[in-house]
């Protein structure tokens, strides 16, 4: 029963997660190096860093789907490969720790 009423919240929340795309302004911890009022010298080193990894959902989007309902979806679904690994991981800890 807890597990069920567990799996609802998630659902919930997952369903939710669109909600950021209506508020005005940017999400907290995503600027780009533009948005950052640093000297010149401290740009050309975010430049070179920022190269070093690429998110495998950008904007927590797929690639064209940037027009409508799409980028609803790209959220929600990026809530769901979120959720499943978390949960993934947590089981997998759970089991390495169960055998010791």
């Amino acid at each position: 029963m807890r597990l069920r009423k567990a799996i609802v919240v998630l659902a919930i929340l997952i369903l939710l997660t669109p909600l950021g795309l209506l508020a005005p302004g940017e999400a907290w911890g995503e600027w780009s190096i533009e948005d950052w009022n640093v000297s010149e010298s401290w740009k050309s080193v975010a430049e070179r860093i920022a190269n070093i990894w690429s998110a495998p959902l950008p904007d927590y989007n797929l690639p064209g789907w940037e027009e409508g309902a799409l980028p609803y979806l790209g959220y929600i679904i990026s809530a769901i490969i979120g959720v499943i690994l978390i949960v993934l991981i947590t089981i997998a800890i759970g089991r390495i720790l169960a055998r010791k």
